[in-house]
């Protein structure tokens, strides 16, 4: 079943080109903890694949974890999602509601801790 919807930045970040200390660790982080696929890699860019949602890395020797932004993820089915994600690295939040644009969706947020990222994984409530 398709998860992941789209992909959104939430702090001015380009999804197609998300800094990186080291595409390494990176890569590993992305494919073991959110499910993403490997889709092309050279020495300073990869790009990963999940359902219908695609996210670039580019390497940045001095990228500061702590400059890191948000990324919003939309979901189809949320509560099946966090139980898919729990205890697969990161810091994995409960689930709970928010309001954007007058809208209530629930989300869960999700820390990575190597390049700073904070996702964000929504559904409409």
């Amino acid at each position: 079943m398709t998860q992941l919807q789209a992909v959104h930045p939430i702090s001015n970040e380009d999804v197609n080109a998300l800094p990186v200390q080291d595409l390494g660790p990176a890569i590993d982080f992305y494919e073991r903890t959110l499910g993403f696929t490997l889709a092309a890699r050279d020495d300073s860019t990869a790009r990963l694949t999940r359902d219908d949602v695609q996210i670039g890395l580019v390497r940045k020797q001095d990228h500061d974890p702590g400059q890191a932004g948000s990324c919003a993820f939309d979901v189809r089915d949320l509560d099946a999602l966090h139980a898919e994600l729990e205890g697969k690295g990161g810091e994995l939040g409960s689930i709970g509601t928010a309001q954007w644009d007058g809208k209530r969706y629930r989300v869960f947020f999700l820390r990575e801790d190597e390049d700073g990222y904070c996702f964000c994984f929504s559904q409409p409530a």
